[in-house]
């Protein structure tokens, strides 16, 4: 083998990391990803902005962890996320609230620690309708920063190899192609509707937009070599999504809930459908059992249990991948546990005591 020719198999690996780096996590490009979970449901802020603060109650705090492709790669996609929010004050009319909340989220895969991280500030007006306010239409938003990250000194490239086991950096052209990170701010807004129907029925339906002002950013450089390169261009698309969730009482112990979500961004689209079931175990002690099954169209089928205690809601989801990619998975998909908790601090009635005087 001549000096500086490198194995097939090195080559192939060189080719398949380039790939990678461009289709999954460089703005820009049609395989652009956020973060996505299965019990969206479980995770209100990064669902639609206007969720934030929509709740019975003082404060909430909450937490989402997802693992996926651990039977695929070394270094799994971990995407754990935390929130708290609440109903701070009333709006402009008396039966109006405004909430606030703060969002934090961070996915990461990959030798090289692929990753995508945010912290995000959100507020939303809930507008109540009607006299009894069974319907409300709630309008929000979020501003923060995001960052891409990867570890560069673990990327190797075809032209550094001297041999099969030498690699020298110093040798390869596209040193400085790759960027260690990449900043910027970004805008998110949502608008839900909410209703209760009847005694039994209630539904909430929604649409929200990420990244409205497309922030350009980019793990690629416009140059390389030693002199080092300026960070490249590359504009992030907008990610449109749309939910709904009826809840329908059957009985006093048993209901349904079956709900959708849909969201496409730069032409790929995400469909989700599911039907979860609630029952009643212990009414004095407020404990519901919840389970649940759904389907994400070309991708996965959702096995999802949980519970309901009192304020506590838990839950807990696994995907069983049904793609092309199933056999190489053997059906594993992603992974999930989730919590929440709303806190209620309520101030208690101040009583003026009063002083009988008898009548003689």
């Amino acid at each position: 083998m001549a000096t500086g020719q490198l194995p097939t198999s090195i080559r192939m690996l060189s080719k398949k990391l380039l790939f990678l780096l461009a289709a999954l996590l460089i703005g820009g490009t049609t395989w652009a990803q956020d973060i996505h979970f299965t019990m969206f449901n479980m995770s209100p802020m990064t669902l639609n902005p206007s969720s934030v603060g929509k709740f019975e109650g003082t404060v909430r705090i909450g937490g989402i962890y997802r693992s996926q492709w651990s039977s695929v790669i070394n270094n799994p996609y971990s995407t754990p996320s935390a929130w708290i929010d609440a109903p701070i004050i009333r709006g402009f009319r008396k039966q109006d609230w405004i909430g606030v909340g703060l969002l934090l989220y961070q996915d990461k895969a990959g030798t090289a620690a692929l990753s995508h991280g945010a912290a995000k500030l959100g507020a939303t007006y809930h507008l109540a309708l009607g006299k009894s306010g069974t319907t409300v239409i709630s309008i929000g938003g979020h501003y923060g920063g995001e960052q891409r990250k990867i570890d560069i000194n673990q990327i190797k490239f075809a032209d550094g190899f001297i041999g099969p086991d030498n690699y020298n950096s110093g040798q390869s052209m596209d040193q400085g192609r790759v960027l260690g990170n990449a900043n910027y701010t970004d805008i998110d807004a949502g608008i839900t509707l909410s209703s209760r129907l009847n005694k039994t029925t209630d539904f909430s339906i929604g649409f929200a937009m990420y990244h409205l002002t497309k922030p350009n950013y980019s793990l690629l450089g416009s140059g390389g070599g030693m002199g080092g390169a300026q960070q490249g261009q590359a504009e992030l698309p907008t990610r449109s999504v749309a939910h709904g969730q009826f809840n329908v009482a059957l009985t006093d112990k048993w209901t349904i809930s079956p709900m959708f979500l849909f969201q496409t961004m730069s032409g790929n689209d995400e469909i989700m459908v599911q039907g979860h079931a609630g029952y009643l175990f212990n009414k004095e002690k407020d404990i519901t059992l919840r389970a649940g099954v759904g389907y994400r169209l070309g991708d996965a089928i959702s096995a999802i249990v949980g519970a309901k205690i009192k304020d506590l809601t838990v839950g807990l989801a696994y995907d069983i991948n049904t793609s092309d990619l199933s056999t190489v998975s053997n059906n594993r998909g992603g992974f999930e546990i989730a919590a929440n908790y709303i806190i209620k601090i309520y101030k208690p009635a101040v009583v003026k005591p009063k002083v009988l005087c008898p009548r003689f």
